[in-house]
């Protein structure tokens, strides 16, 4: 009877941290309360608190660019020498109509047009090309490869408070990698290092 009453305040007390959790955080990010170049228009889209761990997921809402995105190869290709991990495809699509597309261990580099908003036309090695991007499957069709939009990570700040009014940095953030991918959400985690810490922002910052 013990453990149950035990059991029973702590799903209450995580039940109640993850609504303060859930508004705090749609608060803070809707009113785009960030400095710096500030991501527009973040939404938290899952939160959970499993042993001690906050688990979110921000969906960033960033506007696709063509500029701002390097675009790699689902498919995986033999490496030179062989004992090499395998190699993916890389295009990029840079400034004064220059595309890089990387290949094994070499670049192409031609010229490219935006003929639309999902739609590009690029000239690699005498062949013109034409990409399109799918937003229903989230990748770019280009000489029969599909590619994934890839972007940097943007730096992320999470902050705790028990009053709203004193803010702590809270170390250790971890995100899933380097690189997040275009239009899916990024997750982030980190520790509960204090029972008093109720309250989290989240800032979020592009270079």
């Amino acid at each position: 009877m013990i453990n149950q009453l035990r059991l029973a305040k702590r799903n209450r007390f995580v039940t109640s941290k993850m609504k303060r959790l859930t508004g705090l955080f749609v608060a803070w990010l809707a009113a785009g309360l960030l400095s710096g170049s500030a991501v527009a228009g973040p939404e938290i889209v899952r939160i959970a608190i499993k042993d001690g761990v906050v688990e979110l997921s921000v969906q960033l809402d960033r506007a696709f660019d063509w500029q701002g995105i390097k675009f790699v190869s689902i498919k995986s290709f033999a490496n030179d020498p062989p004992w090499f991990p395998p190699t993916h495809h890389e295009l990029t699509f840079g400034k004064n109509g220059i595309c890089e597309w990387f290949q094994w261990d070499y670049i192409e580099i031609g010229k490219y047009k935006v003929t639309g908003d999902f739609t590009v036309e690029g000239k690699v090695g005498g062949e013109n090309i034409v990409g399109n991007f799918d937003l229903r499957t989230n990748l770019l069709k280009f000489d029969g490869l599909d590619y994934k939009p890839m972007m940097k990570l943007p730096t992320v700040t999470v902050k705790a408070s028990a009053d709203l009014k004193s803010w702590s940095k809270i170390s250790g953030i971890e995100a899933v990698a380097k690189n997040s991918e275009w239009g899916k959400p990024l997750a982030v985690s980190f520790k509960l290092t204090a029972a008093v810490w109720q309250y989290f922002v989240v800032q979020i910052y592009e270079d």
